[in-house]
């Protein structure tokens, strides 16, 4: 009998060690990220004030958790209030890191946010099982009327507002803002309830500067986590990504023929049509950012086109489809050659419509007046909330920059591929770049090489023979700058 009760106990034991550590990993992988970073990233990446936050909020939690008793409940909270104070004096947040939890517009298209702060996971797994369900997340009131006082909401036409325009649910940030004072809590919080507030906190923030963090395929090396800042930890997950495309005009579905006199002539007069009938919508502004248009044709042994496919990406109107479309199927085509062995030649078409710079620069300088001027009228004794603006206006400026050296990386980079046989369409190549400030690369790594042999080594021979001017003078503080390139056919 004894010795089935010490049966039972040891696998009571067994999955308790088994199960603790996972009760955490699904906590944190339905209130963090659909993408987990492991605990070593988060811990290179968290700053070390958050991460002191966060830990003490949980313990806070855990211990109003346990017990059912009023009177202590309210002294635990007097205690968390006193730690708040301590830690957070200056009442504002640098980069601090978190999620995209939850992003909705008001009535009149202001933006309300909430962000769900990133923790560290804690390695003694007893800590798991009161605090299932704490989360900590800082956001903008959710409408006007309470927000009257705080003007946490982000106005439609700012740069924030549009920059959260292309940003989704679940997306892993990095943020600063400012805090306010409340009664209770020493910070301003907006739980209904005492229990929410200790458990799952909902603090108040105005946000001033947010850019997004990719984790995907990212490892940080004990060496890189020692070695680096905390900022220059930062920048290794906000290097940008440049997406190209080997491709450039047209794709072919067999190469295996001298098709380039074939080609050529099509491709002649089909870009002709398309620069003397440009898109009216976008030759008028309508969408700036511009984006791109693809025609996939079917031809036939006799040169007749059986089937037209239009796709499109970005900014793309369907005027501006229906003029790639049009470019394409005005051109009357002779027989294919006889060399040609296949049935049917399937050729893709990729129209580009190149980003209107003067216009979007046009847009970005008025916001910029906008928030100098809003900057100017705003009263505020927090010298640390204007600095935290300006680095915003700063980012924007830094950002038109970098958009304009990527812009001359890619033209330089696509005008040495050269297209000699098919590529399968969902290839893609990951390359990290390291450029110095005179615009050598003093790195190359192959973060993902990819499935194709041929693919990889087309793509290295284009960047080998590829040559770059210096780097932009605002660009240099970063030297080496580094960027991703992510090549698809």
């Amino acid at each position: 009998m004894k010795s089935h009760k010490n049966f039972i106990g040891t696998c009571l034991v067994l999955c308790y060690c088994v199960f603790a550590p996972l009760v955490w990993s699904e906590q944190l992988k339905e209130s963090v990220s659909d993408i987990n970073p492991s605990p070593e990233i988060l811990d290179a990446m968290i700053p070390e004030n958050q991460q002191k936050i966060m830990t003490g909020l949980a313990k806070f939690a855990s211990q109003y958790k346990r017990t059912s008793n009023a009177v202590q409940q309210y002294l635990i909270r007097q205690k968390r209030q006193q730690f708040l104070a301590e830690h957070l004096e200056g009442l504002v947040l640098t980069e601090w890191i978190g999620r995209i939890k939850r992003l909705r517009t008001t009535e009149k298209g202001k933006a309300s946010l909430r962000i769900e702060l990133a923790t560290v996971p804690p390695q003694d797994a007893s800590d798991n099982q009161t605090v299932q369900e704490f989360s900590v997340t800082m956001g903008t009131w959710n409408n006007s009327s309470t927000d009257a006082d705080y003007n946490t909401l982000i106005f439609p036409e700012t740069p924030l507002h549009n920059w959260l325009a292309n940003i989704n649910n679940g997306e892993w940030v990095v943020f600063s803002g400012n805090i306010f004072l409340g009664d209770e809590d020493f910070l301003k919080e907006s739980s209904p309830t005492e229990a929410e507030s200790m458990l799952s906190p909902q603090f108040i923030l105005k946000f001033e500067f947010m850019d997004k963090i990719d984790f995907k395929n990212l490892e940080v090396s004990n060496s890189q986590s020692s070695g680096f800042s905390k900022s220059k930890k930062l920048s290794i997950f906000v290097r940008p990504e440049l997406t190209i495309r080997y491709y450039q005009d047209y794709r072919l579905s067999n190469y295996d023929w001298d098709y380039q006199k074939y080609i050529d002539r099509w491709h002649q007069l089909v870009d002709y049509h398309w620069h003397n009938h440009p898109p009216s919508d976008y030759l008028a502004g309508s969408s700036p950012e511009g984006g791109e248009v693809f025609v996939l044709a079917t031809v036939g042994k006799d040169g007749l086109v059986s089937n037209y496919r239009v796709s499109s990406l970005g900014q793309i109107s369907d005027n501006m489809r229906e003029a790639g479309l049009e470019a394409t199927r005005t051109v009357a085509l002779p027989p294919l050659p006889e060399e040609f062995r296949d049935e049917v030649l399937k050729v893709e078409f990729r129209f580009d419509l190149l980003p209107i710079r003067h216009l979007i620069k046009s847009k970005e300088d008025q916001v910029t007046t906008d928030l100098l001027i809003q900057e100017k009228t705003t009263e505020s004794d927090n010298e640390s909330v204007s600095k935290m603006a300006n680095k915003h206006l700063k980012k924007q400026l830094l950002e038109q920059v970098r958009v304009s050296f990527h812009e001359k990386l890619r033209q330089e980079l696509t005008s040495h591929f050269q297209p000699h046989q098919r590529f399968d369409p969902s290839l893609d190549l990951r390359i990290e770049l390291s450029i110095n400030n005179s615009g050598k690369i003093v790195e190359q790594k192959l973060s993902r090489p990819g499935k194709s042999v041929k693919f990889q080594l087309a793509v290295l021979n284009g960047l080998n023979q590829a040559r770059f001017g210096s780097l932009p003078k605002p660009l240099r503080s970063e030297d080496p700058y580094r960027v991703r390139l992510r090549v698809i056919p």
